[in-house]
């Protein structure tokens, strides 16, 4: 019998070789690919092959072309998506003849449904609707006369299409307001401030049903004091915590058609009700806690559930970040972090992680934009509409 394959782009992302290994556990064939050279997952010993891309923000014809000749060449039967190249490949799926030719392989949601998600003014919209306990109230500003009639000083700004807290403002001053000048092409949103515990969760979901789940909270952030920033190492959650979500979930995955992955950001407020800040419509970090056959591979290639959960509090990172953000302490505090890059027959050398942060390196100083940025410089999707 034919041995399975699955594409699995955004090979960039940490969470991206997380799947390579489970798929290759699981006998399927893994293909990896991104528009990055030396993404992190093309040094893992599980793929098949790696395949460059063009950038899709920049050629996306050329794109969605490259995504069929490798859907060909390797008999390709899923495509998963890992970062923002999800949207990419929803919009090509839709309108490119080549991306009619594998659209029924994306594991993802309509572009509709993405652009609903990731807009956080319209994703707060939606939340209002269909899981109302959970909506902060937000103010949708397109804009400079809209920022000056946000009343009082408890809200935070950010643009309605960023990652990683990039540009975030909590609790402004007057004179920080004044330099948010958003547009139509260009929203911000004004969401209500909330100071308690913070919240992390990543799903899968597919025809109204939640297929995994599995809440966390990042305990090192790349930007340290802040409370926004990439995480680079994370804690589990207790079932306390998966009881208090799991219904705002579950709304959110009735109310969507198709399949997909998910992740939202949580903070309670001060009666203890989680408010739902945003969602990242991709792969994030709670899915590293599921290890080798506890279904997650069967949950995107056939639809099962799987209950699993890891021991709460266990830790998971890279010690590398870590130590880079956080120093030495962070790393003896974390002494019990097991490595992201760590796995049996396939750790990968700190050379390896050299080149793959090396490149993001170069692209923040060519770009002049913020390593966060530069992880997705090449991928972003910031438009209003498909």
């Amino acid at each position: 019998m034919t041995q399975p394959s699955v594409l699995i782009t955004g090979a960039r992302a940490p969470v991206a070789l997380h799947w390579c290994r489970l798929f290759d556990a699981a006998g399927w064939s893994v293909v990896l690919a991104d528009s990055l050279k030396a993404p992190l997952a093309r040094f893992s010993r599980k793929k098949k092959s790696f395949e460059p891309l063009p950038s899709p923000r920049e050629e996306p014809v050329a794109f969605a072309r490259r995504i069929a000749e490798i859907v060909d060449a390797h008999n390709v039967g899923l495509i998963l998506p890992t970062c923002e190249e999800v949207f990419h490949l929803a919009h090509a799926a839709q309108t490119s003849p080549n991306g009619h030719q594998w659209r029924d392989m994306l594991y993802a949601p309509s572009l509709e449904a993405l652009i609903t998600l990731h807009d956080k003014a319209r994703f707060n919209a939606h939340v209002t609707e269909i899981a109302p306990a959970f909506a902060p109230a937000y103010y949708r500003l397109e804009c400079a006369d809209q920022v000056e009639r946000v009343p009082g000083q408890d809200w935070v700004f950010k643009p309605c299409f960023s990652r990683f807290g990039t540009d975030t403002m909590v609790r402004p001053t007057a004179d920080q307001r004044a330099r948010i000048t958003p547009s139509p092409d260009r929203p911000w949103i004004a969401q209500a401030y909330a100071k308690g515990e913070e919240l992390c969760c990543s799903a899968l979901v597919e025809q109204g049903r939640v297929l995994a789940l599995q809440a966390y909270r990042p305990i090192v952030r790349l930007r340290r004091g802040t409370g926004t920033g990439a995480g680079v190492a994370f804690e589990a959650a207790d079932e306390v915590a998966h009881r208090a979500i799991e219904p705002f979930v579950a709304a959110v995955a009735r109310a969507m058609p198709g399949r997909g992955q998910l992740s939202f950001d949580f903070r309670s407020d001060a009666s203890g009700q989680f408010k739902v800040l945003e969602c990242n419509p991709r792969s994030t970090s709670g899915l590293h806690f599921f290890p080798v056959a506890q279904g997650l591979v069967e949950a995107v290639s056939s639809g099962q559930e799987t209950r699993f959960r890891p021991p709460p509090k266990q830790l998971m990172g890279e010690r590398l970040a870590t130590a880079l953000v956080g120093g030495l302490p962070a790393l003896v505090r974390l002494h019990r972090l097991h490595s992201l890059s760590a796995w049996p027959d396939d750790a990968l050398s700190l050379w390896s992680q050299a080149r793959a942060f090396g490149e993001l390196v170069r692209t923040a100083r060519r770009h002049k934009c913020s390593l966060e940025a530069a992880t997705t410089w090449d991928i972003r999707w910031d438009r209003p509409h498909p």
